[in-house]
């Protein structure tokens, strides 16, 4: 039998804003975020910037409940990648959250 190759877990999480979405990385293991990205708040541009981040493991991103809505969980969703809408946005709450 072949070993079941383990993807590596990066927890994301996002500053939502109406006209950028800032972004910590955190990798599986990592104690502080390794990338802080900001981008323009346009949903092509960052499932784009995503599946780049992607191809380096499982992404469970979060972000922080406020009036942006749930516009972008339901496209991360869609695009296939873990998202949760928490009290407060941090790569660790990320974590956490994935851990339950």
């Amino acid at each position: 039998m072949l070993p079941v190759a383990v993807r590596s877990i990066i927890y994301l999480g996002m500053d939502v804003h109406k006209e950028s979405i800032t972004i910590a990385v955190l990798p599986d293991g990592a104690k502080t975020p390794t990338r802080l990205d900001r981008l323009p708040n346009d949903l092509p541009k960052l499932k784009k910037w995503l599946d780049r981040v992607a191809q380096g493991g499982e992404i469970y991103a979060c972000y922080e409940a406020s009036g942006a809505g749930y516009v972008l969980h339901r496209a991360l969703e869609k695009w296939g990648y873990a998202c949760d809408v928490r009290a407060i946005a941090h790569p660790q709450a990320a974590r956490r959250a994935a851990e339950t």
